[in-house]
Order: structure tokens, then C-alpha cells, then sequence
């Protein structure tokens, strides 16, 4: 399994633990295409891995460093938040979640990357009226294992 792999499996199952996201995903542009190839929930966390630099070290191993955005789509008014809103915290549960997310993710680890520590907290610009999107970032040093380029072999000597 490689680094990204373990990654995404990883961070998707502590995202699915909580239960207030209705879709967790890879991200592929899910909300980028038009209203009509939305996916059909009220949250959505997608993640996207970044690209990772490796540095090549001894013994045919890699590290690298990558960062892991998470972004949290809402559909605006997924709570009953408008004007004289329902919501009783103020229509502030994005804020919430947003922070559960941070919780479920910070210090999570894998056997081939190190903790994630989250480094950025930022909103995710979509020109999409009715979706609102947060992005949360964390960084993480990989490590794996590459096949050596070399092969050992015996060899005997005869007389």
C-alpha cells in the first residue's frame, strides 16, 4: 500500500466516526461541475492529498512531505439557519463541525506517515449560490519503501 493510500483510508475512517457528515470522499471536483453533478447530501467532506516530495535516502527508502486538505461542503441551510433561525447554536454548527474534523484528525497516524498537525483553518472559495465550503489543512512527513534497484545474488567460486 503507498503513503496516499494509507492516508485516505486512514483520515476516512476517522471522518466517518463522525456522524453529522453524510458523504466522506476522495476529492475529485465533486462540486465543481454544476449543480446538477452535486452530490445528493446536506455535508460532504471531501480529501485531497496533495502532491508529496520525496527524498530518495539509503537502503532504497523514501521520505517525503505532504499536505492533506479536508474540505467540509454545506449545503446553506442544512440546519434551518436563516434569518430567525432553528439552529440553536446560532447557526453556527459549519463552525462545529468543522472543529470536529480538526479533533478527529489532529495527531492521526499510519505506519507509513507520521502525525498529522494541522496548519491551516481557511474558507474554500466555490462560486456555487447555496453551498458553503471550509477547508482544514495538516501536514505530514511519509515515509516508504521502494524497490532497490539492486539485487543481491550469490556467487561461488570454483578452482
Amino acid at each position: 500500500m503507498t503513503p496516499r493510500k494509507e492516508i485516505f483510508i486512514k483520515v476516512k475512517e476517522a471522518l466517518n466516526s463522525i456522524p453529522q457528515i453524510e458523504l466522506v470522499d476522495f476529492f475529485r471536483g465533486q462540486f465543481s461541475n454544476g449543480k446538477e453533478h452535486y452530490p445528493n447530501c446536506y455535508t460532504a467532506a471531501l480529501i485531497r492529498i496533495n502532491n508529496i516530495a520525496y527524498d530518495t535516502m539509503t537502503q532504497s527508502n523514501q521520505e517525503g512531505e505532504t499536505s492533506i486538505d479536508v474540505i467540509l461542503y454545506c449545503k446553506d441551510g442544512w440546519m434551518d439557519q436563516h434569518n430567525q433561525t432553528a439552529d440553536p447554536d446560532h447557526g453556527f454548527m459549519e463552525i462545529d463541525l468543522q472543529d470536529a474534523i480538526v479533533e478527529a484528525l489532529q495527531f492521526l497516524k499510519g505506519e507509513q506517515f507520521k502525525p498529522l498537525q494541522q496548519t491551516e483553518d481557511d474558507t474554500e472559495d466555490i462560486n456555487h449560490e447555496g453551498i458553503m465550503s471550509f477547508k482544514s489543512s495538516f501536514t505530514t512527513r511519509v515515509y516508504r519503501k521502494i524497490k532497490p534497484k539492486y539485487t543481491k545474488r550469490s556467487i561461488s567460486l570454483t578452482s
